[in-house]
Parts: C-alpha cells; sequence; structure tokens
C-alpha cells in the first residue's frame, strides 16, 4: 500500500467511527492528499469520495462556502486572515457538517498571526476541522505543533534530492558529526526523521522506501525495535522543532545517548 492510500484509509477509519481530532498538522508539501481528505470527510455521494458531486467539485476549486483557506502572500501570513478564519469557524456551517480550515504553508505565519491562532487552536469550535500545512517544522511555534496530531505527507521528487544519508549513517555507526550551519542541521534533522518515517512504514508492511534502498541504511536500521524507532523520531523532531536556537553538537550527543 502507498503512503498516500495508507493516509487516506487512515481518515476513512476516523470517518467512519467519528473520532476525527479538531486539528491536524501536515507534514510536507504533497497538499492533494489534504484535499483528498478534506473531500472524504465531506462527500456524502461515495463511501470515499466521488469526485463529481458539487461539495468535491467546490472543494477542488477551494470555493466550498465550508472551506476557509489561507495561503501566504509574499511569504507572509498575517494576522488579519487569521481574524477571518477565527470568525469564519465561529459561524454555522453552510451545507457540511463541519467548517474546515485549511492553512498552507504554515511556517509562513508572522509571530503575531501564530499568536492569534494560539487560542482558536487549543478551543477549536465544535463541529470545525483545523488542517494545518507545513514543510518546515521548525518555523512553527512549539505550541502549535504540540497540539496537532502529526500526519507526514508522502514525498515529492524534490524531497529526493537527498544528501544528508551519508552523515546520518555515520551518525548511527557512532561516528562523531559536527554541524556550524544551522540550515544543514535542519536539513540533516529533517532527512533522518523522514528516513525513520519509511523504517516504520517498511517495519509495518507499507511501501514508499526509495531511502531505504541504500543497503547500509537497512542494516543499521534493522537493528532497532519499532518501539526504539518511534521514540528515536520523536526525540529527533523535538530537536528539529528547536533547531533555530538549541546548542547543535550537544543536541546530538543527547541524542547519541538514545541510540
Amino acid at each position: 500500500m502507498q503512503q498516500k492510500e495508507k493516509i487516506i484509509n487512515y481518515f476513512e477509519i476516523l470517518r467512519k467511527r467519528n473520532i476525527l481530532s479538531s486539528s491536524y498538522l501536515f507534514i510536507g508539501k504533497d497538499y492533494d492528499v489534504v484535499f483528498d481528505i478534506i473531500k472524504l470527510i465531506s462527500c456524502k455521494e461515495a463511501e470515499g469520495f466521488c469526485n463529481k458531486c458539487w461539495d468535491c467539485k467546490q472543494i477542488d476549486k477551494t470555493s466550498h462556502p465550508d472551506l476557509f483557506l489561507i495561503e501566504p502572500d509574499k511569504f507572509n501570513i498575517k494576522i488579519d486572515e487569521v481574524r477571518q478564519a477565527i470568525k469564519f469557524l465561529s459561524l454555522k456551517s453552510f451545507k457540511l457538517p463541519r467548517k474546515i480550515l485549511l492553512i498552507k504553508q504554515a511556517q509562513y505565519f508572522s509571530p503575531a498571526a501564530a499568536n492569534a491562532f494560539l487560542k482558536t487552536l487549543e478551543e477549536a469550535p465544535k463541529n470545525s476541522l483545523i488542517f494545518i500545512c507545513s514543510s518546515q517544522l521548525e518555523a512553527l511555534l512549539p505550541t502549535i505543533i504540540s497540539r496537532c496530531r502529526k500526519i507526514f505527507l508522502p514525498f515529492t521528487d524534490s524531497d529526493k534530492e537527498l544528501s544528508q544519508l551519508n552523515e546520518i549513517m555515520d551518525f548511527l555507526s557512532g561516528r562523531d558529526i559536527f554541524f556550524k550551519d544551522r540550515k544543514k542541521f535542519a536539513a540533516f534533522l529533517w532527512t533522518f526523521v523522514m528516513l525513520l518515517r519509511e523504517q516504520i512504514n517498511s517495519l509495518l508492511g507499507f511501501e514508499n522506501n526509495h531511502l531505504l534502498k541504500n543497503r547500509e541504511c537497512e542494516i543499521i536500521l534493522g537493528r532497532y525495535t519499532l518501539s526504539q524507532i518511534y521514540k528515536l523520531s520523536e526525540d529527533i523532531l523535538k530537536v528539529y522543532s528547536a533547531s533555530k536556537s538549541v546548542n547543535m553538537n550537544l543536541a546530538l550527543n543527547l541524542l547519541k545517548t538514545r541510540l
């Protein structure tokens, strides 16, 4: 089963059991998957979604009255847009059971907009869904990250242009590595998380494991149990979230103690 199908199936189960959370953070760049999830939640004409009914078509065009989309304007999401979104969520839905707020590229929240959004995220109005998308987790407030369920989106072609695997293999093998550049440090951590995610998917029987085609990766990661990889992934995400300010090499040493 491909990663996209796995995500869709997961939300289908949540919908059927009526156990959807109020907010989700989608990490990655494949926003098409997120629109499919919105259609899945909203469509009344098919078991999954039909792509033909009025609701599906309006969602595709981002013109559905129960969908509010926020996108950055010149790499900035302003507080006025957040205030409009908050007002939208407070209103009664027009046609769908839930009002849905979709925020694309949330890494471009201005500080004022991010702080204004926090209270709504903490106390989301009844029958509302908040979907936040970001390809740069370290740019979000830790309080936003902690209040959302995290979903890793499938890789895009640009994600496959990765050069940090050798450093990750060195790190997992116990060798010392050092960083002076925070962008390279963040890229290392992000690739590390994606690699661990692929190992989790592999252990669970899912596909889409292009990083694991490296034989050395398979051998080294094969030493770890599923629970150990989950824990390591969470630890790396915490460091990644603080990568703009954390002591990089001290953080690496602390992570090494988890291996």
